[in-house]
């Protein structure tokens, strides 16, 4: 005849019966002796909050990280109405959480210590409900999630601000991809945060968005503007505000960049003449970035300039056109010239 072990599940329900038996009849423990059960044990190591609800809603027992999850003891959850410690959305009433089954991952805990975003899961089985309670604000798989999909969120942003920043034609799209780079690596050289370095990279891919408004035949030209050509062409930053303010999703240092590009450090540029530390410091950035890259890059008016070149030209205009501190960090930090720094330092003090 084959052993009884053979068979656990077919024996289990007269097993259980004989277990819980044999258990009633077991002397207690000695009071205050701390004894746990198998079972008891088990439960204890759960992650989630389980509960058990009569079929008026209310508490018969708990178990697992109740007391972690709720901040409830255990003694004073019994008997308590579940519905005045859990709240579920709307749509879930009246029956909530005395339905045959579900799980709702947005329900809001009435924690003794504030109110805490939880997911519910409850399955009825004859007269009662159970279920389990979870944290969200601490599950590792719902924030990997939430940054998942903020990233990939930036990433979409990121291509529409090049796509539009790069939209008038090759040579523009090129010139935006390098000095994008040179704003990006000052803005890092300046020890900015995320978020800073972030608005200095738009601001830069979007700072000549405007010139989508200049006529071709003058944006184009291969010879000098005329003062009226010209004129034309100094309305590019305020267009460019006007398209890129539109954009809610935008900080507010990117409009500025797009807006105050062309103002110089001694407040002769334009289009508000700002001076000094007036002009926001992503237009700072990206001024020095946008003139470097010009001068190194070949244009149908004039060859591309070496890196010396170009270098001698921001340091002359350091305290004129750029912000001297701003040249400083570029030429040492971000061309890594670093046999120009007692110029550099005494054009400081000077």
């Amino acid at each position: 005849m084959p052993h009884h072990d053979d068979y656990p599940l077919q024996l289990l329900p007269l097993q259980k019966l004989a277990l819980q038996k044999i258990s009633e009849a077991r002397p207690h423990p000695e009071e205050g002796a701390d004894v746990l059960t198998e079972q008891e044990l088990l439960l204890s190591a759960q992650p989630t909050a389980m509960f058990l609800l009569d079929d008026a809603g209310r508490i018969r027992r708990v178990a697992g990280a109740w007391q972690d999850v709720t901040d409830v003891h255990p003694d004073d959850a019994v008997g308590m109405p579940m519905a005045s410690l859990l709240r579920l959305p709307n749509t879930r009433y009246p029956e909530g959480l005395l339905t045959q089954q579900g799980s709702c991952d947005d329900a809001m805990l009435r924690a003794p210590t504030g109110p805490r975003r939880v997911r519910v899961v409850w399955n009825r089985q004859g007269r009662y409900v159970a279920g389990h309670l979870e944290r969200l604000d601490v599950s590792a798989r719902s924030t990997y999630e939430a940054e998942q999909v903020n990233q990939e969120l930036t990433r979409e942003l990121d291509e529409a601000v090049y796509c539009l920043g790069m939209s008038l034609d090759s040579w523009q799209s090129s010139h935006v991809e390098r000095m994008v780079s040179l704003a990006t690596r000052l803005a890092e050289a300046l020890a900015f945060s995320p978020e800073q370095v972030k608005a200095v990279r738009w601001g830069a891919a979007l700072h000549d968005v405007g010139k989508s408004r200049v006529p071709p035949e003058i944006l184009w030209k291969s010879g000098a503007l005329t003062p009226e050509e010209f004129e034309v062409m100094l309305h590019h930053p305020t267009w460019g505000l006007e398209i890129v303010e539109k954009m809610s999703f935008l900080p507010a240092d990117v409009p500025a960049a797009v807006l105050h590009h062309h103002e110089r450090y001694d407040g002769t540029g334009y289009p508000t003449g700002l001076a000094g530390e007036n002009i926001p410091l992503t237009a700072r950035i990206v001024a020095i970035a946008d003139v470097f890259d010009a001068l190194t890059s070949a244009r149908s008016y004039k060859p591309a300039w070496s890196y010396q070149a170009a270098t001698e030209h921001l340091i002359a205009g350091a305290g004129g056109q750029f912000d001297p501190w701003l040249v400083r960090v570029f030429v040492l930090d971000v061309l890594g010239f670093t046999h120009l720094q007692s110029r550099l330092d005494l054009h400081a003090h000077n």
